[in-house]
């Protein structure tokens, strides 16, 4: 009697178990476990981001101008293992305020142009040193309509326009009897701060121009000297061509994205074409570089560091090309 009552008990405890089995099962819910992680899976990091001292924790703050968003992106691609995660670039601030968020301690690491006189003058101001390391080649380059017959320009022409605004017919570049319309940029853009850097020396650009003709994003630029002369969805054809300035390697990525660079001409500087290997080699005089920027106080085993000698290696110099910039030389 003893023996019948013990193997109803095992019977019992065997169908009660298969009984919870199969609830699970039904339900989904799996018995939560020790080696469940709590974390979300896609901040996973890779094996490169462990060489570099850079974790999920420690990941610098990345910021910078419109055009070099596509490196941020390549240095968060290459220290996690999937795409989607916490800290992928999905917006900047652009060259001037990611310079002045830096400088205030709000980011740790800025890819830009090289900073302006005025930017120089803030951080110097505020007591701050930057480092400047270079990671790609780039240059400012000048823009009109594909249909226009001009085929170059000089910087005593370009100062003359945007200076004084005393070019106003394409006829004095060697070009049609058409008005020249001068498109600029926003005080705070990469381009406006190559443009007064190399060519404008930080004098003021004519107030008539930045009054009727300021563009405020990169990709603007591009649309409205290659359309200006269309005169838009609402208007009347205008008996002109724009005139307009660029980086090179934005132009080129955005052509792939758009088609835009079919309906635009890049103009000869002082005889030389901006071409993919004058630029590289220096002997386009309008080339000058992307730059990964940190303050000088930033301690030396920081991550930010850590991403800079990412960037300097052959690695991150291959992923830097692959996203469409011109590697050093």
């Amino acid at each position: 009697m003893k023996r019948q009552f013990l193997i109803l008990i095992v019977i019992t405890a065997v169908l009660l178990s298969g009984c919870t089995h199969q609830e699970r099962a039904v339900s989904g819910h799996p018995v939560p476990t020790q080696e469940v992680r709590p974390d979300n899976v896609y901040n996973t990091m890779s094996e490169t981001a462990a060489q570099y001292g850079i974790t999920h924790e420690n990941y610098p703050r990345i910021d910078g101008s419109t055009s070099t968003q596509g490196i941020a992106m390549a240095i968060n691609r290459a220290m996690y293992r999937y795409s989607e995660n916490d800290n992928r670039p999905e917006d900047v601030s652009k060259t001037v305020p990611s310079y002045k968020r830096l400088i205030a301690g709000e980011v740790d690491l800025i890819i830009v142009p090289y900073a302006s006189s005025e930017v120089l003058a803030l951080a110097q101001k505020s007591g701050v040193e930057l480092e400047f390391y270079p990671v790609a080649a780039e240059a400012l380059i000048f823009i009109t309509p594909v249909e226009n017959t001009t085929d170059s320009i000089t910087g005593d022409q370009v100062r003359t326009i945007y200076l004084d605004y005393g070019i106003k017919n394409w006829s004095e570049l060697g070009g049609p009897d058409k008005e020249l319309i001068p498109i600029c940029r926003n005080a705070d853009s990469g381009s406006q701060s190559q443009l007064d850097n190399l060519i404008l020396y930080d004098q003021p650009m004519h107030p008539n121009i930045q009054k009727n003709y300021v563009e405020l994003t990169m990709e603007g630029m591009l649309e409205l000297v290659a359309f200006y002369h269309n005169g838009g969805l609402n208007s009347k054809p205008t008996d002109s061509y724009a005139l307009g300035y660029t980086l090179y390697t934005y132009l080129q990525n955005m052509n792939e994205v758009t088609g835009v660079g079919s309906r635009l001409k890049i103009l000869s500087f002082e005889g030389v074409k901006p071409t993919e290997e004058n630029i590289a080699k220096g002997s386009y005089s309008l080339a000058d570089g992307y730059y990964a920027v940190v303050r000088k106080d930033l301690p030396e085993g920081h991550s930010a560091r850590g991403a800079i000698k990412w960037l300097q290696s052959d690695e991150g110099a291959a992923a830097v090309r692959d996203r469409g910039f011109i590697p050093l030389k």
